[in-house]
């Protein structure tokens, strides 16, 4: 077969892979005609996978309205209007997202009736599979076209890849192997080649697809660093051995200086100087100040468990990977073996894969976040050490006379076969469920039609960005603005039981933002100064409140009257959503709306079990729950809501959702707090009144 046809066949296939699996998972197989339906939106596609996908949609969608991705512009600055209002925050996120998405609509707009949306929906599943092309290119210079189609296919299916860059799942994963094999290509090009004006053009190549990477993800120095390490220990080997160093010095030299310029003029120049250090970026999930530190609650940012760390990068790659560099490694130690097995695979990309899979691995120990870090080393190595195992293949044939001639290409096929058959069925059976149902959006049609436009959705910060881009209403906190202090005055509002300190807590942030800590916090210079003092203003009327803060704190008239204009500022209408999904998550209402800012934090007794009539009837009837007495039982179904009293000097309170076959363990402390009330058991309170209820979707409104 011709060469050129034999590889475009080679990478059509791999692409045809990534592609078509991907596009049959939206198909929902694994569900019930209702169960999709109820999880298909208006376009007949179902919900976005993950809430993230409807911010990159907005921000997508505001560039190509607009031609920046803020929804308008503050002293020329593109802003975000809708999220973390008030007053907003820049709209300053990596916009390679937005340009593709937007050039490609407009092309496909071109040829065929597709919104926007619907292109922002298919397109994680049209670039995903290039990752795979890139890994083919990259392989096939060391361990020739099976090893690199194998590679290939080994990357689009990579497990934790595959389920990030589905239909449905619009978010930067789709870059973050794509381009950093791009970068690899393209420096070790620039190494192997003997012409040096080659070099040169392929260290330019690498420093844009850099520039690139610095665009798509906010994560992008990491390749940077293993780049700047590798260069080192290679310079240094070359120095040692008595070889020229000086041309590759120039040459990394350059990758170095354009790599940092191009990032600097298109991107702040303080904002690169800051994430080039690697302290930096390892610390870009601390918590904001002494304030609750609420990544702490963000699955994706703690460490995989070890089936986690197994199953997500994909048993083969991994296992692979690991075995693979052993092997590279002893065969590299050896020299006529090196020649004889890995010709092409020099001493630069060596070092350069054994810090590539280190950086990779540890990040993903680190967290699942950065999970997807290893797949491209692992799987970089597994085709590598499939190269291997094909040239010994090649090479004992010779003595395998008695299994007959073409035993080692039967061995070859046979083990090809069954690690693409093992690649192919794990990505098969990957299955996701949308996050965002019909409720959600029958919810967010409502908002957007029944309150007026200046309305602040107030909701759980995993809600946010969902809402913000259905309903056209700004959200106190999202996804892009968890960690902040204004987040532990939103769980106290929750976890307390003083409603009239919620709505305060409410009526402050709705209507100034963080103005009032922010101006409390710089004139005490200390935050547990400034939870206490606004803990104790926010439930009382502004009189008071003023009375409080030149008796008690001794402040003077003109800072008590300006931070009075904060806290209760003229109330701005606010809406509380609530989901059940909510009530999963009301361990860390209680830990950080409970937040000690002078001593060590308690930790809340939550958690939710599935019961039955009689388990219920038995524990009522006994008056005990696993054995222990509760402090009361709160049942709630549809006769009313219904509290039982057991034992008052008890830690813990059980409440029964009989409908719903749930029970509810939560701290008895917490037992009259508007968490519970609004979200548990569903119920009207003095302050609140529901205004819509349909499903798992509530809103609340100020009486």
């Amino acid at each position: 077969m011709d060469e050129r046809l034999r590889i475009f066949s080679i990478v059509l296939i791999i692409f045809l892979t990534g592609f078509l699996f991907r596009v049959e998972t939206s198909k929902l197989h694994d569900l019930s005609v209702d169960e999709k339906a109820y999880l298909t939106d208006e376009h007949g596609l179902p919900y976005m996978y993950e809430l993230d996908s409807y911010y990159n949609y907005r921000v997508s969608r505001n560039y190509l309205m607009n031609g920046h991705l803020g929804d308008s512009l503050r002293d020329g600055v593109p802003w975000d209007s809708y999220s973390y209002y008030p007053p907003g925050r820049p709209a300053s996120y990596p916009p390679v997202i937005a340009w593709v998405s937007t050039r490609v609509y407009r092309v496909l707009s071109i040829f065929m009736d597709i919104s926007f949306y619907e292109t922002c929906f298919w397109l994680p599943a049209v670039i995903a599979p290039f990752a795979g092309i890139a890994m083919f290119f990259l392989l096939r210079k060391y361990s020739g076209d099976l090893a690199g189609f194998i590679g290939g296919v080994m990357t689009v299916t990579a497990p934790l890849y595959f389920s990030r860059t589905l239909p449905g799942f619009f978010d930067t994963d789709m870059f973050n192997i794509l381009i950093p094999v791009m970068i690899v290509f393209f420096l070790t090009e620039a190494v192997e080649a003997e012409d040096r004006k080659r070099s040169l053009f392929c260290i330019v190549l690498s420093s844009l697809l850099i520039l690139l990477f610095s665009l798509s993800w906010r994560g992008w120095p990491y390749i940077l660093y293993i780049i700047a390490v590798s260069c080192i220990l290679y310079l240094s080997w070359r120095a040692i051995g008595g070889k020229d160093w000086s041309f590759p010095a120039i040459m990394f030299s350059v990758l170095f200086l354009l790599s940092i310029t191009f990032c600097g003029l298109l991107n702040a120049w303080s904002d690169v100087i800051h994430i080039i250090n690697p302290l930096n970026m390892m610390n870009s999930t601390s918590a904001t100040g002494g304030w609750p530190d609420v990544y702490l609650s963000v699955s994706e940012l703690s460490r995989p468990s070890f089936e986690i760390f197994v199953s997500a990068a994909g048993p083969l790659n991994l296992g692979f990977g690991v075995l693979g560099l052993i092997m590279i490694t002893s065969v590299m130690l050896r020299p006529p073996m090196r020649d004889k097995h890995l010709g092409g695979f020099n001493v630069f990309i060596f070092i350069f894969s054994i810090l590539w899979m280190a950086v990779g691995l540890l990040a993903y120990y680190s967290s699942v976040r950065f999970s997807i870090l290893a797949i491209p080393p692992l799987t970089f190595i597994s085709g590598v050490f499939l190269g291997l195992v094909f040239s010994y293949m090649g090479e004992v044939e010779s003595w395998m006379s008695l299994m007959g001639h073409g035993a080692g290409t039967i061995m070859v096929a046979i083990i090809s076969l069954l690690v693409l058959s093992v690649s192919v069925v794990q990505a098969s059976e990957i299955t996701m469920k949308p996050f965002i149902n019909d409720d959600y959006e029958s919810a967010a049609a409502w908002i957007h039609d029944e309150t007026p436009p200046e309305t602040v959705i107030v909701t759980d910060w995993s809600y946010g960005h969902y809402f913000t881009a259905a309903s056209g209403r700004p959200v106190l906190f999202d996804g892009g603005s968890q960690n902040t202090k204004r987040a532990y005055w939103i769980f106290k509002a929750f976890a307390t039981d003083n409603e009239t300190l919620s709505l305060g807590i409410l009526t402050m942030l709705t209507a100034s933002g963080d103005r009032a800590i922010d101006l409390l916090e710089n004139y005490t210079g200390n935050t547990a100064d400034t939870a206490e003092i606004l803990n104790g203003i926010l439930c009382v009327d502004r009189e008071t409140a003023a009375g409080l803060l030149t008796d008690e704190y001794g402040m003077g008239h003109e800072f008590t009257d300006e931070l009075l204009s904060a806290t209760h500022a003229e109330r701005r209408p606010f809406i509380i959503l609530t989901t059940e999904g909510m009530r999963y998550a009301g361990y860390w209402y209680f830990y950080f709306g409970d937040w000690n800012f002078t001593s060590k934090n308690t930790i809340p007794v939550y958690h939710v079990e599935t019961v039955d009539v009689s388990q219920i009837d038995r524990s009522l009837k006994r008056g005990l729950w696993d054995g222990k007495r509760p402090h009361s039982f709160i049942i709630s179904d549809d006769r009313g809501i219904e509290t039982i009293s057991v034992d008052n000097s008890s830690k813990f309170s059980v409440i029964f959702l009989p409908a719903e076959g749930k029970a509810f363990i939560i701290d008895s402390s917490f037992n009259d707090s508007l968490f519970v009330k609004l979200v548990l058991l569903g119920e009207e309170t003095e302050h609140f009144r529901k205004i819509y209820q349909k499903g798992d979707v509530t809103v609340w409104g100020v009486r």
